[in-house]
């Protein structure tokens, strides 16, 4: 037990050993190819889903928002869904509950520019055509990104497409600049050589990645929902044991990135919980999405509805700090 509460500090305590499932579900579990979703990664190559009585399919997506839009059709029974996606589904009305976040990072996002574009510092967006996929937490970054220069969203030539078309369009030059993730910070740096200028802004934005089901009769049942945030917890906790760099290189073999650009604040300590800055960064982003026009709803949502503590507090009950 001692190990136990090692490897989870600075939790307040350690979770109870819960005996193994004695039948098997099965679950299929929407994830997009990204290094915050690194978990669900390991929780699959160290067959931990298997030890928490799940069979699981992960089933990728080119996008968080696609798994999340996935979940709602019925594709998936789960989903692990960036923050905005979420805001924008909770502001239409769509029946799903977020159950544990399972990762956050603040230099997730990142814009991509050519120099041949005349783009060396964030200032220089300014009537650049600059493309990124809507409603996705790339979005939001190039948002408060420009914001934080001095510019409206309409200072700049904004484009919306998938992440792979605004990468290839960055490419062909009909693009001066991209807002997107790994592994198409990566793909993008071996294509442009020379012309390639990263622009960071660490701390500017804390993406979360969070674990979320259909709230209906259609949704993963209340004991599958447990299982999942006991193998997410599981995967941190085998994560954060070992040393040798395997896992880490398993999951960036697995998303398509080098080991270095996953950030140690991903597999780390206290990774899975219900934090209340959730709640603060999902109600900041949903004034933005109904001032921008992204969403059209004139009622803003309780987005503390959209949150349930209930699994994560059947497992592990000192990893939820919201204010209920």
């Amino acid at each position: 037990m001692a190990l136990c509460c090692a490897l989870v500090a600075p939790l307040a305590a350690c979770e109870d050993e819960v005996p193994p499932p004695t039948d098997t579900r099965s679950v299929r579990l929407g994830v997009s190819r990204e290094s915050l979703n690194a978990l669900a990664y390991v929780a699959r190559g160290e067959k931990l889903f298997d030890d928490a009585g799940l069979e699981v399919e992960l089933l990728e997506y080119d996008s968080a928002q696609a798994a999340l839009e996935a979940m709602v059709a019925g594709e998936v029974d789960a989903a692990l869904c960036a923050d905005t996606p979420i805001v924008t589904a909770a502001i239409e009305g769509e029946p799903f509950s977020v159950i544990a976040t399972v990762a956050t990072d603040n230099d997730d996002l990142k814009i991509v520019a050519r120099a041949s574009a005349g783009i060396t510092t964030a200032s220089d967006l300014r009537g650049k055509r600059v493309g990124t996929r809507q409603g996705t937490a790339a979005h939001f970054f190039l948002h408060v990104l420009l914001t934080k220069y001095g510019m409206s969203d309409t200072d700049a030539d904004v484009r919306f497409d998938s992440f792979e078309n605004v990468s290839a369009a960055l490419i062909a030059g009909e693009l001066d600049a991209v807002s997107l993730r790994q592994p198409f910070v990566a793909q993008l740096e071996a294509a442009l050589g020379d012309d390639f200028v990263l622009i960071e802004e660490v701390g500017l934005y804390g993406k979360t990645m969070n674990l979320c089901v259909l709230a209906d009769e259609q949704g993963a049942d209340a004991e599958v929902q447990r299982r999942l945030v006991e193998a997410f917890i599981l995967a941190e906790k085998a994560g954060v044991a070992d040393t040798s760099g395997r896992i880490v290189a398993n999951v960036a073999a697995d998303i398509g990135v080098k080991p270095h650009d996953i950030c140690s604040c991903i597999i780390t300590r206290g990774a899975v919980g219900l934090q209340q800055s959730l709640v603060l960064n999902l109600e900041d982003q949903v004034r933005w999405a109904m001032e921008s026009g992204l969403a059209t709803a004139e009622t803003p949502p309780d987005i503390l509805s959209f949150i349930d503590p209930g699994p994560l507090d059947a497992v592990a009950p000192e990893r939820v700090t919201l204010v209920r």
